[in-house]
């Protein structure tokens, strides 16, 4: 800084704060006592604003009381959402999950709502970038209790068997076209638009389902469904990761995408 602009600088600051600050005293200039007791609220001051608007501060999990808002479906809230729940407990006792149901407009829903994560099956379009989080098989189930059908269906045993498909929103998934294609006239006995409830639509009855593999071997080992091997070859579907670009940078966003990963790698 010159001399004339340092001068210029002094007079801003003697306006400012009403008071002389530098004085000249014989060959020197010393501090007045306003000036002298400025220096440590503004060292503090200065050291606050490099911490926590210069620097991005760091997540500590353990220490955290954070509220992470994520919209899911239902499905993907019991098969992750649930094993993250579980390392939070221990990893990040004081962060908490808001969990909100999907719709099909994630845009809107990150834009407005403060939210920070949706997990997006691949069929939802959005303009956010996007990042795979993990691609699923579509399985057949029937009820547990289903005796009259082995470990395997032909497609003969689709065509008369009756079915409760999945629907929502004008939304159809890519193994239930698949299923509508190789057999038009097949018998619905039911329309849900929660995977969820399938197991308990289909209990008693001899009707088949499809659903996400992960959900289906977990409802399997609750002794709710049975899975069963498909004659024909099902469509996968992605699910995917999509946050608010508010997020990007932030360390916790960042902590709870890569626990997200863990949870469905197994790591």
């Amino acid at each position: 800084m010159s001399q004339p602009t340092m001068s210029n600088t002094l007079r801003r600051l003697r306006r400012l704060l009403g008071d002389e600050l530098l004085v000249r005293v014989g060959k020197t200039y010393q501090l007045t006592a306003r000036a002298s007791a400025l220096i440590e609220p503004l060292d503090t001051a200065l050291q606050t604003i490099q911490n926590e608007v210069v620097e991005v501060p760091a997540f500590s999990p353990a220490d955290s009381r954070r509220t992470f808002t994520v919209a899911s479906s239902n499905v993907a809230a019991a098969t992750v959402l649930s094993p993250l729940a579980r390392r939070l407990v221990t990893e990040a006792p004081g962060v908490a999950l808001h969990v909100i149901p999907l719709v099909q407009s994630p845009d809107r829903l990150l834009d407005d709502s403060g939210v920070d994560l949706v997990l997006l099956p691949d069929t939802i379009r959005t303009q956010l970038p996007r990042e795979r989080l993990y691609d699923e098989d579509w399985v057949l189930v029937v009820d547990a209790d289903n005796t009259g059908i082995g470990d395997t269906v032909e497609l003969s045993d689709l065509a008369h068997l009756p079915h409760v498909v999945f629907h929502m929103d004008g939304l159809s998934t890519g193994a239930e076209l698949a299923l509508r294609a190789a057999i038009p006239d097949r018998r619905v006995l039911a329309t849900v638009s929660d995977f969820l409830t399938i197991p308990f639509l289909i209990r008693g009855t001899t009707a088949i389902s499809v659903i996400q593999e992960r959900v289906a071997r977990l409802l399997e080992a609750h002794g709710l469904v049975r899975v069963v091997r498909s004659p024909l070859r099902l469509p996968r579907v992605g699910i995917d990761l999509v946050w608010n670009q508010r997020g990007t940078s932030d360390p916790a966003c960042a902590w709870l995408r890569e626990h997200l990963y863990g949870v469905v790698s197994g790591g």
